[in-house]
């Protein structure tokens, strides 16, 4: 399910929002010889650059709702963690310490919280975390796999998909994990739950 969604995003799923207020960016990510990195570009396609120089995979990035941060998962200490750097690519850190996997990391709409889904307690679950690393929490203690987090443009909910139910279903629930609710309803398999983005 992790390296699922690392292939959608080197197929071409980029994220893109403006950079303090200038024009707008896109981040993509460039798999060439050497290990997948993180790159930046204008909306046009000018000006690419590179943010991310490990020796190891860096992908799925997501921007901050203000387009100073952008949150990305690397490989660069033995497993995929979740890392934040600003939009420039200078101030990499990791925030996430686990031997298992974390992936798809998701920003909150005020910016204070991201959601991802990690393998850590055995099978995958959605946990979120706050934007300096602090205050983890598991959002669904469940013994079948859940992943793939999306917010809501108010940050209230959260919508995931899970295979609690036998296959895998796109569910809601508040962001605090509670009052997990099931929306669809079928024996093939729903995923990638997005919700429109917020427009002031």
């Amino acid at each position: 399910m992790l390296w699922a969604a690392v292939a959608v995003v080197v197929g071409g799923l980029v994220a893109a929002c403006g950079e303090n207020g200038d024009e707008p960016k896109i981040a993509f990510v460039r798999w060439a010889t050497a290990p997948p990195d993180i790159y930046l570009m204008s909306a046009d396609g000018s000006g690419q650059r590179r943010l991310t120089r490990e020796p190891a995979n860096d992908v799925l990035p997501d921007w901050s709702p203000d387009g100073r941060r952008i949150a990305f998962v690397s490989k660069r200490d033995g497993n995929s963690d979740v890392y934040v750097m600003n939009a420039d690519g200078s101030g990499q850190r990791r925030l996430t310490r686990n031997s298992a996997d974390d992936a798809d990391p998701a920003w909150s709409p005020d910016g204070r919280r991201i959601a991802f889904y990690s393998n850590r307690d055995g099978d995958f679950d959605v946990y979120l975390i706050n934007a300096d690393g602090s205050g983890l929490q598991n959002l669904t203690p469940n013994p079948a796999d859940d992943s793939e987090p999306a917010w809501s443009p108010d940050g209230r909910r959260i919508a995931f998909v899970s295979k609690r139910d036998g296959n895998s279903e796109v569910y809601v629930m508040k962001a605090d994990g509670s009052e997990r609710q099931r929306l669809t309803r079928d024996p093939a398999e729903d995923a990638f739950p997005a919700w429109p983005s917020r427009r002031e």
